[in-house]
């Protein structure tokens, strides 16, 4: 997942705490079964949607997508609770609700990030292409490892400069 993505997501318990008095640690035991397993809603999740559900990281991530299954979970009352459940939960419903703003930004993210891989792609086909703004040390690096061989010496241009490594 790419970072940019994970920047826009909650940490799972800041999404869990927006249930009133639920047990935290039980209620993201479940959730966590509900994504990977499909348990206990039966649900069918694409690999992408198990991805931008939840990220197991240092901090548990979760996105709209993820607040939109815990829903479902609480709904279908297999979230545990301290006390009686409510009809709603407005701050919950409310992050759910920003699933197509979130899904939209992950688009726009990863076609970037798409972009910017096609275009190394072109830079190590043909280095004359080179702009000198895109010219850092690490795609210089990336270049010459690719046409000379990794750590090998030699000289070869690059967006019209000639660059050498002994």
């Amino acid at each position: 997942m790419l970072w940019d993505v994970q920047a826009l997501m909650k940490p799972a318990l800041t999404v869990i705490d927006m249930i009133p008095d639920v047990h935290r640690t039980a209620a993201l035991s479940t959730l966590q079964r509900a994504i990977y397993d499909g348990r206990p809603l039966a649900l069918r999740l694409s690999p992408e949607e198990k991805e931008l559900a939840l990220f197991e990281g240092r901090t548990r991530l979760t996105s709209p997508v993820g607040a939109r299954i815990l829903l479902k979970l609480y709904s279908a009352g297999h979230i545990k609770l301290k006390k009686k459940p409510l009809k709603t939960l407005p701050a919950l419903e409310a992050y759910a609700a920003t699933e197509a703003d979130f899904r939209a930004r992950v688009a726009g993210i990863e076609a970037a990030e798409n972009q910017r891989l096609d275009r190394i792609a072109a830079l190590l086909a043909d280095p004359a292409l080179a702009r000198p703004e895109e010219l850092t040390p690490e795609l210089i690096e990336k270049i010459m490892n690719a046409r000379l061989g990794f750590g090998l010496a030699g000289e070869l241009s690059i967006g019209g400069v000639v660059y050498r490594r002994d």
